[in-house]
């Protein structure tokens, strides 16, 4: 019995320790989307812990009493249990009659205070802390009922150690912010949390590429995606029927752009299924039947194009150069395939074609940035961003077919040319 209330006060100090340890760790690596969920659910534990980490001032006082505790907690564990557990080993010792060298209480306080030390950091800091951190919303939400109490408890100290601080703070020039700063997360910090989770396993491969393509969506420009004025197949206003005929059956699309005497007038869109309302009536195509686009510089960024096409109600783009003719083209289809990769219309061929483990086909439209993602490569260029440019900038001419480019750690082979640009190529790895 004299042993047992001694042993059981020390084993209780331990065990408080541990919960204010877990306490602290569990309430900074608590994950808030999953609190907020659990709370929106109707979890009163949860709403409980979402309070605290909207609130910097609660999490303030929260922290305090878990640093008070802890504190509580090693002291008394040192102060009471090192004086009873050296005078237990002392009594172990007496029998090997240590005396005639060194101190019998010295050594049981130097194996006291090792037991205790032992104790302490392993059952009373690590296990509580790689527990907190790996069930963190679970022991949140287990143990801040209790803390909060304690903190009731504690509160004249909780808040004079506060204001303390928060004055030690002041006067480093550091403010206390009035909200959570860290509730918000950056483009840059979403985008790590997504290849981690990808890398992790947690999410799919296909999931982790959308995710990762549609946090770089709004850094991309209009001149980065559009379809070049030179690939461009529109309608002319007032084409006859064979010439509506032989543009669909040479390049059929869904839309098509109509343009008054050239491409640099261009005065909206048209369906497919209109122009063959047109061919089925035999009337020719005006402009005032086609649909009008709205005209955006090429600088402008892919977020804001596609508000603007919403706010037109429109399918397609007309993208400016810096004179204001005609660069290209923008569908929202192209907008889209941006996040969730090329789609097929028609009987077109894809984009990037594998054709061995380090070489790939590709059009020459391809950015290569694809091309490099294809190859398992970062391609960069500061003054071209695809195939077909990178060719023409090596060059400096037009290309033709054969012709063989190397550039960093890649071979370029142009298989086939549509006007001056590159058509189609080969990219291999530079062995």
């Amino acid at each position: 019995m004299a042993i047992a209330v001694p042993l059981a006060i020390i084993v209780l100090l331990i065990l408080a320790n541990a919960l204010f340890v877990a306490a602290e760790f569990a309430i900074v690596g608590a994950p808030r989307s999953s609190i907020e969920s659990q709370a929106a659910q109707g979890s009163r534990l949860a709403q409980r812990v979402a309070r605290i980490l909207d609130s910097p001032q609660r999490q303030d006082r929260y922290i305090a009493t878990t640093q008070i505790g802890i504190s509580v907690a090693s002291l008394g564990l040192g102060m009471y249990g090192e004086h009873v557990l050296a005078d237990w080993v002392g009594v172990w010792l007496e029998p090997l009659d240590l005396g005639r060298w060194i101190a019998s209480h010295v050594v049981a306080s130097v194996v006291a205070v090792a037991i205790l030390t032992y104790l302490h950091i392993v059952l009373g800091e690590m296990v509580p802390k790689a527990l907190a951190l790996q069930r963190a919303d679970r022991t949140a939400l287990y143990v801040s009922p209790v803390i909060e109490v304690i903190e009731t408890v504690w509160l004249p100290l909780v808040v004079g150690l506060n204001a303390i601080g928060n004055g030690i703070l002041a006067l480093l020039g550091v403010t206390r912010q009035e909200t959570t700063a860290d509730r918000y997360h950056t483009t840059e910090e979403l985008l790590f949390i997504v290849q981690e989770s990808h890398e992790g396993g947690l999410l799919r491969g296909e999931a982790g590429q959308i995710l990762r393509e549609l946090f770089e969506f709004g850094d991309l420009s209009a001149t980065q995606v559009m379809v070049p004025r030179v690939r461009l197949v529109g309608v002319r206003a007032g084409a006859t029927d064979e010439e509506v005929r032989t543009i669909v059956r040479s390049s059929p699309h869904t839309r098509y752009p109509v343009y008054a005497t050239d491409m640099d007038r261009i005065v909206g869109s048209i369906h497919i299924r209109d122009l063959m309302h047109h061919l089925v009536a035999g009337d020719p195509v005006t402009s005032h039947e086609a649909r009008p686009l709205p005209h955006v510089p090429g600088t402008m960024r892919l977020d804001e194009l596609l508000a603007t096409m919403r706010r037109s109600r429109a399918q397609m783009a007309v993208v400016m150069d810096e004179l204001g003719g005609t660069a290209g083209v923008v569908t929202i289809e192209d907008l889209f395939e941006e996040v969730v990769g090329e789609i097929e219309e028609g009987r077109g061929r894809a984009p990037i074609v594998r054709d061995g483990p380090e070489r790939i086909l590709v059009r020459g439209t391809v950015r290569l940035k694809e091309a490099g993602d294809a190859l398992g490569l970062v391609l960069e260029h500061p003054e071209v961003q695809t195939i077909s440019g990178l060719v023409l900038c090596l060059l400096n001419r037009p290309p033709l077919q054969g012709d063989v480019v190397t550039w960093g750690s890649i071979r370029v082979l142009v298989v086939s040319v549509r006007g001056r640009g590159v058509d189609e190529a080969a990219v291999t790895r530079a062995s």
